[in-house]
């Protein structure tokens, strides 16, 4: 790890994100020596912006030569049954599971998330420091709270990725004794409990407008407690307290479903009452934006709304089923592919739920006329069902003319208020109780909220709300909501390795002409977790490889 600490301790570099409707508008960037700044609430202020910024990293790529999509897209959707990668993709080796410990990609994401978290470490020991002369003790603790929350955030990235990592629980200002040992998944899954446990007690109960909140806090331990009933802890105990915490952001009445799905991500919404923690970003021209709006996109050029690249396509086994409209067929003879796998886990969208016609593009910009209203016509106007099977993930719309580039201005969400519910009802289910009662305000809130559309609501008929059966029946169906509802936000793998679902998930029968393989048959199960990077090894003899590699 010395490589990784040259480059982050010995000057603090804070980027400061700003971004409208977030909690800090001025975007600068600075090194700053912290024993000047942190002699006040607004130099401490300043200095927990920076482990914003350092966070990032979590949901967005910080390298712009070297721009992966960061740890969601590469661990929680190149990785699952989301999207398949052509055979010119660079990130063939993360979806086929034929990763090496000397991987580029993973050896990137591993260095900017510790160096990310001696960033965040730093915020959590210098202004916990701070004393009361110096600054408000209720403030100094609520910065903490803050930092600990993205502590937490980035932690629980490293264990879910690698499972053995060194914990890392304060800041290093040395480049002495950094030979350190891998701590076991459990002692970091604790030391995450304790960071969202002091960060959920010194909290203020709001939305947050893009900084840590209570109910971000009890959100993500929700989550973390759910992951913790899986693989690698395997302890169905922390079912139960993953309802405490997810029935108290439920009762808080903070947080409520967008009446409309695509509103959800759209710039005008940014931080609406969905969002339970969203990062912000600006852009174009700032410096400041990600890559969401033309990271995933139609067929065709970025400035006519298109993506920025053509490295993937959707998994057809998400984006419809093989018969009805713009369907893609068997493909079982003259395409090379199979019949569907059809999971019960992994049900397809169908044309009558909005998130099929907001997540899923069908169409190619440059057969969109330039009279139309986008991206209206493109997800139900004639722009719709161009193709067969030739689909492409598209969550978050480019705007057309677009000049966004890979600077773009939308906040990237961590966790949303669908999440929450759904997650409940896991909880619950978890346990054995869940109710009809119970299901009708949590997954079938969600289903309900799939069902509108721009001028009618479609028949409940044709998506079926939850009829609650038998605890796997109920699992299955959550699951396979949590697909349809939070595809492409990163957190299809935890669900499928928490549900023990993984190699099952990962059989792709798409046909081979957008699909460089099958990643079942290449896929172990050593490899339910990433190597560590043989860079770090060969800088720390303390590190031990992962089993396999």
């Amino acid at each position: 790890m010395k490589k990784i600490i040259n480059y982050s301790i010995l000057a603090f570099t804070l980027l400061i994100f700003g971004c409208q409707d977030n909690f800090l508008d001025e975007p600068t960037s600075s090194i700053i020596d912290p024993e000047t700044l942190l002699t006040s609430k607004t130099g401490a202020e300043v200095y927990t912006v920076g482990a914003y910024d350092a966070a990032r990293n979590v949901i967005a790529s910080n390298w712009p030569s070297q721009d992966s999509g960061g740890w969601f897209n590469m661990w929680g959707v190149i990785a699952t049954d989301e999207i398949v990668l052509p055979g010119w993709s660079p990130f063939k080796p993360v979806y086929l599971h034929t990763l090496s410990p000397l991987d580029i990609y993973i050896r990137y994401l591993w260095e900017n998330m510790y160096i990310s978290l001696n960033k965040v470490n730093s915020v959590v020991d210098r202004v916990g420091a701070m004393t009361a002369d110096q600054i408000n003790v209720d403030d100094r603790d609520m910065l903490v709270a803050e930092a600990r929350f993205l502590r937490a955030m980035i932690n629980f990235a490293l264990v879910s990725s690698w499972e053995n990592i060194p914990l890392m629980k304060n800041e290093t200002i040395s480049l002495e004794n950094l030979e350190v040992s891998q701590a076991t998944p459990l002692e970091v899954y604790q030391f995450i409990e304790e960071d969202l446990i002091y960060a959920k007690n010194n909290l203020g109960v709001s939305q947050g407008g893009g900084r840590a909140t209570k109910g971000a806090a009890q959100a993500l331990l929700g989550k973390v407690y759910l992951q913790m009933t899986g693989h690698p802890i395997n302890d169905e105990t922390y079912f139960s307290k993953a309802e405490i915490e997810l029935e108290d952001v439920i009762n808080s009445g903070v947080y409520s479903l967008m009446n409309y799905y695509p509103d959800i991500f759209t710039l005008e919404n940014e931080q609406n009452n969905e969002i339970v923690f969203a990062f912000g970003f600006d852009g174009p021209g700032l410096n400041q934006g990600s890559r969401i709006g033309t990271f995933y996109g139609p067929l065709g050029p970025s400035i006519k709304g298109g993506a920025n690249g053509n490295n993937w396509y959707v998994n057809w086994e998400l984006a419809g089923p093989a018969t009805g409209p713009g369907n893609t067929g068997n493909w079982t003879s003259g395409k090379g592919g199979l019949p569907r796998n059809n999971h019960s886990f992994a049900q397809p969208y169908t044309e009558d739920d909005i998130r099929s016609r907001n997540n899923i593009s069908k169409t190619h910009v440059n057969r969109v006329g330039a009279d139309i209203v986008w991206p209206d016509d493109a997800m139900f106007g004639s722009a719709r069902n161009q193709f067969k099977g030739n689909w492409k993930p598209w969550k978050w719309h480019n705007i057309r003319p677009s000049n966004w580039g890979n600077d773009t201005p939308l906040d990237e969400a961590y966790i949303r208020y669908a999440d929450v519910l759904l997650m409940y009802a896991e909880a619950l289910n978890g346990q054995g109780i869940l109710t009809q009662a119970s299901a009708d305000i949590s997954i079938n809130l969600v289903r309900a909220r799939a069902r509108v559309f721009p001028n009618e609501i479609k028949d409940n008929s044709l998506l079926p709300d939850l009829i609650v059966g038998t605890k796997e029946y109920n699992k299955f169906e959550i699951l396979s909501e949590r697909r349809k509802e939070l595809c492409f936000e990163g957190w299809r793998r935890n669900d499928l390795i928490r549900s023990g679902l993984y190699f099952e998930a990962i059989n792709s029968s798409q046909p081979v002409w957008s699909n460089s393989g099958n990643p079942q048959p290449q896929f172990t199960p050593h490899e339910i977790r990433w190597p560590i990077p043989a860079s770090e090894i060969q800088i720390n003899p303390n590190l031990v490889q992962n089993d396999g590699y």
